[in-house]
């Protein structure tokens, strides 16, 4: 069953990838011909007798085990919470407002994923994949409400991966459950499955990618290779991280089969690299390289990767890295692993916060205890995966597989710069780790002992569960009965501007204006704005203003002239207000200038 569904998920999303680049170039994008492929793809898939067969399920029963039974009453409960979370929250992360979320609203605007013009080179350059879906969500279903359960579907699929995967090592029933407890209940994980942001969608296909390689090994066949590639080749397409998990951990699981099957290898390899090519010459016609610009601006100035490579960079990455993972409620114990992770760097001649290694205005500080998708620590199974790694040291294909995860680790270290919200990209690795918690199961421990540790699994989720910082169940705050509208400013409270936004939607309220021009310069976060003003008016239309830069050789969404213009965080910027003299009419709502006719 669970092989069956990992073939399910990938042929969907070859499916997803296809309609929608064949679709783009004729701005098909719409509600009537994505119905009509989806209904045309399901149905050419199930005249296939073999793909009849493939999705044909054995009935089985649960082995009334109490290892089995917490582990899938726990699983459960957690699905469940976070499945409401989900249900009744916006997608309301930073990057969500700034770019996953703008860039669903221009396409759809389009009925096309081409190019446009825009200050924030995120939203064109950056992988695609996760949106695609979403975009597809956001058309069919007349908005956003079904965004976060990309994610969340995400984090499902996930579970059940691991628990093959773990059988793929060699564990026995008991511990692939234990091991897709331990997936389900990764702090990052739970907080990251509720929202909008794309880490655990590159997870599932890693987790796809990975179970297809263990199967290519044993069967060397054409068809394990095609899911494999195809698997590889989603996973690349929707973040970029991939390209730093993916080959050493395939590679470990590869390596003894590559001078049996190499045709099959370059093959899959083909597969994986073939379905990224629309992005890849989208990308080249924007900046001259296949993968984008290296930084969001375009400029170089917030560049994603170190200055230069060496082990000393490389090192303290990995240090930092590692002490935020091992954030605790403790204060003393936060500001012992700070200390000590200052104290190597100075020891070894390091700047703990050089500019090199560093996000530009950031600064490495103690580790804490966040409830927060971007930067939760995952201390517990980072402990958990540590200790099972050097057990599994005695099994040489679970020997292999975790010195693969560690290289993927410091590769990861080696080539991006620390900044303080970067544990949350390395919730795939930890995805990838959890098939290791399955031999847990075969430690001599008595019964009580293997189901107390499976409650602290279920217990360590229970704060991210019920207090995710941004879209928390329970506190006054709570999803449940917080106006959804409010709920888009959940995670920017640093800039304190949701009146702002909420006195520019009043004053367009006021006018007919059916095109609104966004000068996003200053101030990226443009998604609410379209929310609210959407949720007024649900075919009012949006373009980028005032673009000076290469993408502004490409045609806006819509044609026409802006009635109005919204410059968010501009009221005090002359050189941006000169640009819109020509607007007979301005006000501002506090840092917001907004222009009429």
């Amino acid at each position: 069953m669970r092989e069956q569904l990992l073939r399910v998920v990938v042929l969907f999303g070859v499916a997803l990838l296809i309609i929608t680049e064949t679709l783009s170039p004729f701005h098909a994008l719409t509600r009537w011909p994505l119905i009509a492929a989806w209904v045309a793809v399901t149905a050419a898939v199930l005249s296939i007798p073999s793909v009849r067969r493939l999705l044909y399920v054995k009935r089985t029963s649960l082995q009334l085990d109490p290892v089995i039974l917490i582990c899938a009453l726990g699983m459960a409960a957690i699905f469940t919470l976070t499945a409401i979370t989900a249900q009744f929250s916006p997608p309301n992360s930073a990057d969500a407002m700034a770019y996953h979320m703008p860039r669903v609203i221009y396409w759809a605007e389009m009925h096309s994923i081409r190019f446009f013009p825009t200050q924030y080179f995120n939203q064109i350059m950056l992988q695609p994949f996760a949106e695609y879906l979403m975009l597809h969500t956001y058309v069919l279903s007349g908005g956003d409400r079904l965004i976060n359960f990309v994610q969340w579907g995400s984090s499902v699929i996930c579970t059940i991966g691991v628990s093959s995967i773990a059988e793929c090592l060699g564990i026995r029933a008991r511990g692939q459950w234990v091991a897709a407890l331990f997936c389900a209940a990764l702090p990052s994980g739970i907080l990251a499955s509720s929202g909008a942001k794309n880490d655990y969608f590159m997870a599932m296909w890693l987790v796809a990618a990975l179970y297809f390689a263990f199967r290519l090994a044993q069967s060397f066949t054409w068809t394990d290779a095609m899911f494999t590639g195809a698997a590889c080749g989603l996973a690349l397409c929707t973040k970029a991280t991939a390209y730093l998990f993916g080959p050493f951990i395939l590679l470990s699981v590869l390596a003894p089969a590559l001078t049996k099957i190499p045709r099959r290898i370059a093959g899959l390899l083909a597969i994986a690299f073939a379905l990224n090519v629309p992005q890849y010459i989208r990308n080249y016609s924007l900046s001259g390289s296949p993968m984008g610009f290296d930084s969001a601006q375009g400029d170089g100035v917030y560049r994603w990767r170190n200055e230069y490579f060496g082990w000393k960079p490389t090192l303290s990455n990995l240090l930092r890295n590692v002490g935020e993972q091992l954030g605790a409620r403790s204060n003393n114990w936060n500001a012992a692993v700070y200390e000590t992770v200052q104290g190597i760097h100075q020891r070894l001649g390091m700047d703990v916060n050089d500019p090199v290694t560093t996000w530009p205005g950031a600064e490495y500080r103690a580790p804490r205890n966040a409830n927060h998708e971007a930067d939760a620590p995952n201390r517990l199974a980072f402990i958990f995966l540590a200790i099972l790694s050097c057990i599994a040291a005695f099994h040489p294909r679970r020997a292999l597989y975790a010195i693969s995860l560690f290289v993927a680790f410091v590769a990861f270290c080696a080539y991006l710069k620390w900044q303080p919200f970067m544990a949350r990209l390395l919730l795939p690795l930890f995805v990838l780790g959890s098939p290791l918690a399955g031999v847990l199961e075969e430690l001599p421990l008595p019964l009580v002992s293997e189901l107390a540790l499976c409650l602290l699994l279920f217990d360590s989720a229970r704060l991210p569960v019920l207090e995710n910082w941004v879209r928390p169940l329970r506190g006054p705050q709570s999803v449940l009965y917080t106006d959804r509208n409010r709920q888009y400013f959940a995670d920017m409270n640093q800039w304190g501007n949701a009146e702002s936004y909420y006195e520019t939607v009043r004053l367009l309220s006021k006018i007919p204006c059916g095109l609104i021009g966004i000068d996003i310069t200053r101030f990226q976060l443009e998604y609410p704005l379209q929310a609210l003003l959407r949720e007024q008016d649900p075919n009012v239309l949006f373009v980028h203003t005032g673009v000076n830069n290469v993408s502004a050789k490409y045609a806006p969404p819509v044609s026409g002239q802006p009635c109005a213009v919204v410059c968010l965080e501009c009221a005090n910027d002359s050189a941006r207000l000169s640009l819109y003299r020509d607007y007979p009419k301005s006000s501002t709502a506090d840092e917001f200038a907004i222009f009429t006719r």
